[in-house]
């Protein structure tokens, strides 16, 4: 489809609550305080270079209602949840890779030590500043955590460059200096920040039309106080998007935003303590979009990625390397932003054979070894459905959750006012 034939769509999706393929934002997210289950709330905006698919009304996030209701269609009490197979174990994410610095702000790159279960860890390029702009080259420390080989499920951490050393770096929003050009992004330390402790680290990227700020004023899609709840505090960041990109997309031209991420994640891993093998990303609409772009390319990197509402088009990815990368993801089945298949009949036109979440799940599942059921089962009624392909290999599993409601990261279950995707979302990542 057309770039402005995602413009236009992109302004019917003004109702809906921030999105990605066809967007839709909150206007206001409140402080991070649980949000509404039942209203409708409106923002959006479209991704740009062909965006798809227009929304329907989300539930409120923030406290931002109108009083309609967030499920669409009526659905019984006491669904189902399958869980179609095993969640492996024995190690997934790969010892043995090594990784590369990613050439931090405007320096050389610098290529990080061979990882192993706990190898050296590199040290490239330098890296100056105390969480503020990088200058210079990025820094490898702690190797890579995949496409050598299978890290078994709760492995012991493997320290980063930062570990052991004091940080100047503090909470909030921070400049850093990749691809020639100034970008910000916000970090959250824990309270109590111990330099010997290596964290679970959050990349977490907004939706279109939106913002770092709202990404954090839904407590990093509510991950943070599960992760407080459980006595398991972690490091999250929220990037954010060029102020110049039409709708505050992420790129879908070049590899601006993959290199970012690059840069970002040297400059942590010399900065602070975190555990190299335990890296994760989320996001929700286009920030899923980001998510799946990332977890196509970076998966020497990143142990598992959690996509909400995402999609595989409209979004830069680049050569895929088709190695093995833990996924999880979520889509309503009315969603018309980032269908389940793009054109599907609940939202007019002929579905697609390539573009909806149903693909991405078929793609990862074929790269970790899975099992892809046909059909994959999706939501006819009741509560959300979660399948986990089964037959995946060692530490990869794939989990598909298909949900009655529109384009959103908000969803109750019948007779349940509890956002399901955060907690299904924090038991995913937190198994490794």
């Amino acid at each position: 489809m057309t770039f402005c034939r995602f413009l236009c769509r992109s302004v019917a999706a003004l109702a809906i609550l921030g999105g990605a393929c066809s967007d839709n934002t909150p206007t206001s997210n409140g402080s991070g305080g649980a949000p509404g289950n039942g209203g409708a709330t409106s923002s959006g905006g479209k991704v740009g270079s062909g965006g798809s698919g227009s929304g329907g009304t989300t539930s409120a996030q923030g406290g931002m209602s109108s009083g309609g209701a967030n499920a669409l269609g009526g659905s019984a009490s006491g669904g189902v949840v399958a869980s179609g197979g095993k969640t492996s174990t024995g190690g997934a994410t790969g010892q043995g890779g090594t990784s590369s610095g990613s050439g931090g702000a405007s320096g050389g790159s610098a290529t990080g030590g061979a990882m192993g279960s706990g190898g050296t860890t590199g040290s490239g390029g330098t890296s100056t500043g105390a969480g503020g702009t990088v200058v210079g080259g990025a820094t490898g420390a702690g190797g890579s955590t995949g496409g050598g080989g299978a890290i078994p499920l709760k492995n012991p951490a493997v320290p980063s460059a930062g570990c052991g050393k004091a940080t100047t770096v503090t909470n909030g929003k921070k400049t850093i200096t990749s691809s020639g050009t100034a970008r910000t992004y916000i970090v959250d330390i824990p309270t109590n920040y111990d330099m010997n402790k290596p964290y679970r680290f959050f990349y977490c990227s907004h939706w279109i039309s939106s913002t770092a700020e709202a990404v954090v004023s839904q407590n990093y899609y509510f991950l943070k106080p599960l992760a407080t709840a459980a006595n398991d505090p972690a490091i999250f960041l929220a990037p954010q998007a060029l102020p110049g990109n039409p709708n505050g997309t992420w790129d879908t031209s070049g590899p601006t935003d993959q290199i970012l991420f690059d840069d970002i994640l040297a400059y942590v891993k010399e900065n602070l303590c975190i555990d190299t093998t335990r890296v994760f990303a989320t996001g929700f609409s286009y920030g899923g979009m980001m998510t799946y772009s990332l977890s196509a390319t970076r998966q020497k990197d990143i142990r598992a990625a959690v996509g909400i509402a995402p999609a595989n088009y409209n979004i830069y990815v680049g050569t895929k390397t088709h190695q093995p990368i833990a996924w999880m993801q979520t889509t309503g089945m009315s969603d018309c932003t980032c269908p389940w298949v793009e054109g599907q009949q609940v939202c007019g036109g002929t579905p697609s054979t390539t573009n909806g979440s149903k693909y991405i799940a078929i793609e990862h599942g074929t790269d970790n070894g899975c099992t892809i059921p046909d059909p994959i089962p999706t939501w006819t009624s009741g509560a959300h459905l979660c399948v986990d392909f089964t037959g995946c290999k060692d530490s990869y599993p794939t989990k598909v959750c298909t949900f009655n409601g529109p384009h959103t990261n908000i969803n109750s279950d019948p007779g349940s006012s509890a956002n399901w995707i955060p907690t299904v979302s924090w038991t995913f990542f937190t198994q490794f």
